[in-house]
């Protein structure tokens, strides 16, 4: 779970520090920075806890043995149901510590993940009122007459661009613009339009 929910607010967070502030953007590195920081301690923690159920493995296996070698004299019976007994109360007592463990692990790190993503929101809705008070700039585009006039019509298909039209109709990006008066091409070329192509003879 840590490891699915951290990128994927990474990869949220580095796109909205494009757009942000400065401040925001270092509020929201520092936050990541602890979190990240966090999740390693986290992350250094199971390990540990791994190495000791290892150990208790260990442990486990050398008093089997214990067991398997006092089996054979009947006076040890009474030890033995005493080792096994206690044994199997380690074991009860270790699976419940390491649950308790691994649900305070995961309730820190959906805490902080929760607090990030609101950091994150924050920022976000920032940048977005930022975005909206700057005042709009407009442009105006000067179209030249200086392209061939004679030509063909070219009904745009799915896919096609300016460069691509230009190459397949031996006539060019500017020509075929100018003619068309198209100031973005990425916006005003449609699908099912009609454009003119300029093509010299």
């Amino acid at each position: 779970m840590i490891k699915s929910t951290f990128p994927a607010l990474l990869c949220l967070l580095s796109l909205c520090t494009f757009a942000a502030p400065a401040t925001a953007q270092d509020n929201l590195r520092v936050t990541v920075a602890n979190l990240s920081q966090d999740v390693s301690l986290l992350t250094q923690s199971l390990k540990t806890v791994r190495l000791e159920i290892e150990e208790l493995h260990r442990e486990n296996a050398r008093l089997r043995a214990q067991v398997v070698a006092a089996s054979s004299n009947r006076d040890t019976e009474a030890q033995i149901t005493n080792l096994s007994s206690a044994i199997e109360t380690l074991r009860r007592e270790y699976r419940s510590a390491d649950d308790e463990q691994k649900q305070q692990i995961l309730a820190e790190v959906n805490r902080q993940v929760s607090a990030l993503a609101k950091e994150t929101q924050a920022a976000i809705d920032s940048v977005a009122k930022a975005v909206d008070s700057q005042p709009q700039v407009s442009t105006t585009t000067h179209f030249s007459d200086d392209f061939p006039k004679s030509g063909k019509p070219y009904v745009v298909r799915s896919g096609d661009t300016l460069s691509k039209i230009a190459r397949d109709h031996g006539s060019t990006i500017k020509d075929i613009q100018n003619a068309n008066k198209i100031v973005n091409p990425s916006r005003d070329l449609q699908v099912g339009e009609t454009i003119f192509i300029p093509i010299a003879q």
